[in-house]
This record gives C-alpha cells, structure tokens and sequence, in this order.
C-alpha cells in the first residue's frame, strides 16, 4: 500500500499550547491594523551563477523561537480579522449542519471472517471498529480515550493480522503523523504489551504470515540522522509477538550503519519496507520515497527474516515501476517504461535467473485505459486475492476492475454497479474476491465486498448518506487550451439552473505533483459552495497523473511552469464559458499543490481575484533544509546540482517574488504540529510577498495550534476551516 506524499520528516513535538504558552503575549502587536512585522535581514548567496537574495532566511530552523512568536502572533491577528468577516457565522452554521449529520466508514479489511473499519463522525478523527462474523459491531480502539503528551489522539493507520485475532495500530497526538504502534486483541481490544515506536504513520505492521510478529518501519534515534532530518535513516526491523523491543532485529536499513544490507543498499533517504506475503515463499522489500518509480527486490521469507539476507533486486528507477505485489512465485508489477498508461507485468521468481526483461505483460489494455497513476484514497492498483489478481483500470476518471485467473490468465471485467472512481480497492492474499467503494462528483461513497463464486458485488451496508440534498449540482467534464496548446481537463461543478453570465463567485482547485491524479471525489463542505449559487472546479494540470506518466513529467522539473500556466487558463476558460469572471475566481491548493499555486500568484497575480494555500511548499531551493526535504528531491529536484538549481529557481514562489507588484489577496494556513512541510515556507513567503505588494489587500496565515499537515482533520475542523475560506473570499471577490 504506498501513497505519495506519505513520506514525510516527523518531529517529536509537544502540543501547540504547551510550546506556544510562555509567547502569548509576546510583542508582535499589529500596527495600525496591520498583521506583526518581520524583520529582515537579507542572506545574498551566489549559486550556479545566480545571485539569490534570501530577506527571511532567519525564520528557518525546527528550533526557532523567534519564528515561532512570529507565526503564533500571526494566527492570532488572523483570527480576529477572520472573525470580524461578515458572512464568517453563515458559512459556520451551513457547513456545520453538512458535518454535524455524516457519518463516514472508510479502510475496510476483511481478515480472519471479521471486517475492521473507521467510523467518523462529526467530532474526532475516527474510531477503529470490528464486524463480527455473525454481524455485530464493537468498538476496538477509541482515539478519544486516550491520554497523552501532544494534543489530541488519532489512529493514522492499522493493519490486523492474517486470522484477524490481532491488530496493529499506529496513533499520533495533535496531527504530528509521528505514531506508537500497538497491537490490540480482538477479542478483548485490550493491548497485549506489543508496542514500538516512533514509527511515521502511514508506515503500519507488515505481519509474517502466521501472525506470529511483523516487521515495522522504524524513525532512527536523532543521533542517527542525516543533518538531523528525522525522514532519513530509517530501518526496517523485525519484531516478534512477546519478546522484548530491545530484540528487534534490524532487517534493512536506509543510509549508512548497523544494519545496512550490501545487496539492498539504499540512500538515506529512501524507506524500507519488507511485506511477506501470505501464500507465497517470497518476501517483498521496497525502497520507496515521495516519487513515482519506486525500487523492489526479493528474496525468500525465511532468507528475508534474518539480518544481512541475500535480497535479488528486480526492479530500480529506470524501470519505472508504480507498484508491486507477490502471489505464490508470481511478481507482478505495475510499469510505465514502455506505456504512459501502465501496463501489468508478470515474472516468474522461481527461474534462478528472473529479472525484470522476461516479464510479459498479462493485461490487454487500449486507448485511453490507464493502470498507472497515484491517488490519495485507499486503492491498491494490482490487488492479489486467494481466487484471482485483480487490477484497477481507469479511463477519464471512472475506475473498472478487471480479474485476471491465475491459472488459465483469463481477463474478465467485473461488473460495476455505478459509474466512479475507487476510493477502496482491496484484496487479502488469504481471501476470494476484494473490497470495493465508488463515489462521484455528486454521488457519496457506496461500499460491496465481490464475491467470485456468484460473481456479484454483495453491500457492506455502510453506504455513506448524503448530509443534504445536492441534486441541484451536476458536474460538467470540458477542457481547456493552456498558452502552448495542450488541451487540459476540467471538471466543473455548477448549479444545474446556473446562469451562463460571469455572475458567479468560483473556486479552482489544482495539484499537479507526484503524478497523483485529482479524481472524483464526494466532498459536502465543497458541494455547500456550489449550492449557494457558486463554482467549484478542478482543473487536472500537467504534474498530475490524470493522462499517464507522460502527463506527469510533462509538468514535473524543468516543466513545472506548465502546471502553473494550466492552472491560470483554467480561470480564463471558466469566464470564457460564463461560469465566472477572472477577478470573481479564486485559486487553491496546498502541500505540494504550494509551487502551482504559489507559481500562480507570482507569476500571473493580475489574472484572478484572490488566492488560498494550505500547508503548502513554497521554497523549494532551500529543501534541504526542511523537514522532509532529501525526501522530496525525486520529485522536486536536487538545489546542490548545476543541472537543477535553475529550474528550481524558476519554480520557487518564494524567490520569484516580485517587488512593487500588485498582488491578489491571500490566505494561507499551516497546522503547527505539521512535520510534511516545514510551516516556514508559509512565513518566509508572506513576509516577502507583503514588503514586495502595492495592492494593499491582505496576506494572512491561518494556523491550527492543534494541527499538523490535514491527514487526520476531523469533520468538524473542515468544516471550520472552509467557514474561515468561504468568508474570506466571500470578502476579497467582488460581488458582481
């Protein structure tokens, strides 16, 4: 199971109100209504022949008490200008009614004839809960009861054991994602005394097959990390049920020291992951990190459980491969290297001499079908079940699955109920068929379990209800021309009765990294916007993987600036089609969505109304020196090298920042426990972007003392904070 944008640099950190107390009333008073000063003092390097002014460098560090007033003093001024904002309390009380009636069931497992699943409600991040055989449902693990250093609790991830009598949970405090990974007894959901930790959340238990231990992603000891970047250094280490932490062996390990396997060397900044799959001899390790083409080797479960095992790696970078998984001597494997698209591969592990060129492609695929392609929700692409392979096949966004018979290598497509993408796919290597949800645009989440025997996708009864009735949206698929003439998709949510006269208030929303592709997605908080009469759209920009991985290096690197000019076309296409006019329009992203709405802002400030960015990453050249920097550099680039830096300039909003400009208004939010992107970023580049703006419209930064990087946002803190977005730009985008 591997998600972009997963790896990140977790720090340790304790609760916003503990760390921020002694500075409340710190003097960063705001002047003349104006947000608190920074000072400057201008770094000036020469690099690769460019001379680069840095005026904030001195808000950098983990440690930087400074900054930290600064950024504390900020949320407070914010808030109250947030506060004062006129239709603040009605975005509230609507988007509060949305929340306050959901209830979402999402990362279904089947394991052992029990289904496990979250259950979120309004408040809370979510409960883990188990189905019994005979259909009773209990509660296992309540984030809520449990106490701790680090605000609020939240279950990042769990992962039960093949016969479903135990599972592994990881639990993070204030959204930090730096967790404690505690095996529960189902029958009783007490703990049984197996714990480890630091472990970074979205890095779960690898169980051995007979559940008899598993093997967990471990964060090094701060003594052992790369310049002290707590993403690096990490190792893969066995641990087996009832013996001690202490006796945990290292397996793997990233970078250089104990347990650093000659035959499966990775740089420090890589993950090691070992799966041990049920059913089969072979083990499977994976180098992963935050980029598209991912390394993964072999080597014999018994070998595999051992310190310095002799591991046959299959498939490095330039092999291009997505995505694997083992069933029985069968690797299978998701490539781009000879179709954009992806295609499935299958090799033989049992030939002594098996490598990646005798891999036959075992899936027909044609036209605009696509295997490959990341996404944010919780789809495997190839999915081994007991009965069959399944794989997920997507064309313009709708997902279709296809099961593939181990024995005869027949392709058959399963049935699907409705037309939408996956937010769950699947399937347990010691089960028949796979868990499948689908939703739309406008159409909530549906969940069935697809049983081969009948053929027939079976409800799990936990259909997600629409909080409010949104038949009035419908979603209208188009496309625009970018400046270069690429034509780009556009996805735009609307009023069926909209009136075609540039009357509307719009928002268009954007990613363009990693290869991720936006598909449809059923979000209430977002509907709420369009049902008052306003847009919402999504524009699928270059970077992205909505077109293959052709579409993704298309925006990535050297070519960032396309993402950015499709992301600004998209404003001109909505006015050009009515939908809106470009000073009533707004652009959001955020995490790494930062360089393409940040790019917007700096390079095109006069061609929308007003801006959002949350979380984002706004200072690429300096990477290294954030947390979750060497992390990135597959994606984003390396600044230490001559063939890099240049681009990297070019894409960094922060530096592109140009004085005497008029700039749009701006909202920018940052959780203060967030280890993906250093909250830094955010400060550096709205000190610049207020000394270097003639507009005077504001320039403030939200934060969320009880928050990190949004992966565990509860509801009900949605819903507040597009209360916060809605009002601000309700303010800044002129009403007619």
């Amino acid at each position: 199971m591997r998600r972009l944008l997963r790896w990140s640099a977790p720090l340790a950190v304790a609760t916003a109100a503990s760390l921020f107390a002694p500075f409340a009333s710190f003097a960063f008073a705001a002047q003349d209504g104006a947000p608190p000063p920074a000072r400057t003092a201008d770094v000036v390097e020469h690099l690769f022949g460019h001379t680069v002014h840095d005026p904030y460098r001195w808000m950098e560090g983990d440690n930087n008490d400074e900054f930290q007033r600064w950024l504390v003093a900020q949320g407070q001024y914010t808030r109250a200008k947030l506060d004062a904002l006129p239709t603040l309390q009605r975005w509230q009380q609507a988007l509060a009614r949305v929340d306050g009636t959901t209830v979402i069931h999402r990362n279904q497992r089947d394991a052992g004839g029990r289904l496990f699943f979250i259950r979120q409600g309004a408040e809370g991040s979510g409960t883990l809960m188990v189905r019994d055989a005979g259909g009773t449902e209990r509660v296992l693990l309540d984030p809520s009861t449990i106490q701790g250093d680090g605000g609020h609790a939240s279950i990042t991830l769990y992962t039960p054991s093949p016969d479903g009598s135990k599972v592994a949970v990881n639990v993070d405090h204030g959204g930090s994602e730096v967790t404690r990974l505690e095996v529960l007894d189902v029958k009783t959901g007490k703990p049984t005394g197996d714990a480890v930790e630091p472990v970074w959340g979205e890095f779960g238990a690898e169980w051995l097959p007979d559940g008899s231990g598993f093997v967990y992603t471990q964060m090094a000891p701060p003594a052992q990390r790369t310049g002290g970047d707590p993403l690096q250094d990490m190792r893969a280490r066995l641990h087996k049920l009832g013996t001690p932490v202490s006796q945990d062996t290292i397996l793997l390990r990233a970078g250089q020291g104990e347990g650093v396997n000659p035959s499966f060397a990775m740089p420090a900044r890589s993950f090691p992951v070992i799966a041990f799959p049920a059913g089969s001899r072979w083990a499977l390790g994976q180098s992963l990190g935050a980029q598209a083409d991912q390394r993964y080797c072999v080597a014999p479960q018994a070998e595999a459980m051992k310190p310095g095992a002799s591991w046959h790696c299959i498939a490095d970078l330039d092999d291009h491969v997505q995505a694997a998984a083992i069933h029985g001597d069968t690797l299978y494997l998701v490539s781009t290297r000879a179709r954009s698209n992806g295609e499935v591969l299958a090799l033989d592990l049992s030939r002594p001499d098996a490598s990646i060129r005798q891999a036959r492609s075992i899936l027909p695929l044609q036209g605009d079908d696509m295997v490959a392609g990341v996404g944010l929700y919780d789809a495997q692409q190839v999915a081994p079940a007991r009965d069959a392979l399944y794989v997920k096949v997507s064309r313009n966004g709708i997902d279709d699955i296809r099961r593939i018979d181990y024995r005869t290598g027949k392709v058959d497509a399963v049935p699907m109920p409705l037309s939408g993408s996956a937010s769950l796919f699947h399937a347990d290597p010691g089960q028949d068929g796979f868990l499948l949800e689908l939703r739309g645009w406008t159409t909530p989440p549906k969940s069935w379990r697809y049983d081969p025997a009948d053929r027939t996708l079976h409800s799990l009864g936990q259909d997600e209800a629409s909080p409010a009735d949104y038949g009035m949206v419908e979603a209208t698929e188009t496309e625009l021309v970018s400046p270069d003439g690429t034509h780009v998709p556009l996805t735009i949510l609307h009023r069926k009765d909209a009136t075609l006269d540039g009357s509307h208030r719009a928002i268009v929303f954007a990613y363009g990294s990693y290869g991720i592709s936006i598909l449809p997605s059923f979000k209430p908080t977002r509907l709420a916007w369009v049902k008052q009469g306003n847009v919402f759209a999504y524009v699928h920009i270059r970077g992205g993987g909505e077109k293959g991985e052709a579409w993704h290096q298309a925006g990535r690197g050297p070519n960032k600036h396309k993402g950015v000019e499709d992301f600004v076309a998209a404003v001109q296409r909505l006015g050009e089609l009515g939908y809106s006019r470009p000073q009533r329009t707004a652009l959001i992203s955020g995490s790494a969505g930062g360089l393409a709405v940040g790019g917007a802002i700096v390079h095109d400030p006069d061609k929308f109304g007003a801006a959002v960015c949350l979380v984002g990453e706004l200072n690429p050249i300096r990477l290294l020196h954030a947390r979750n920097g060497a992390n990135q550099i597959g994606e984003m680039g390396d600044p230490r090298k001559a063939s890099d830096f240049p681009w990297m300039l070019a894409m960094d909003p922060y530096q592109q920042i140009k004085p005497h400009t008029a700039y749009p208004a701006v909202l920018l939010a940052v959780g203060l426990n967030d280890n993906r992107v250093s909250t830094w970023q955010t400060g550096k580049f709205a000190a610049r972007l207020r000394t270097a703006d003639t507009s005077g419209r504001p320039v403030w930064i939200r934060t969320d003392a009880n928050g990190g990087h949004g992966m565990q946002t509860s509801l009900g803190a949605e819903a507040a904070e597009f209360a916060d977005i809605y009002a601000f730009l309700d303010a800044q985008l002129p009403a007619q």
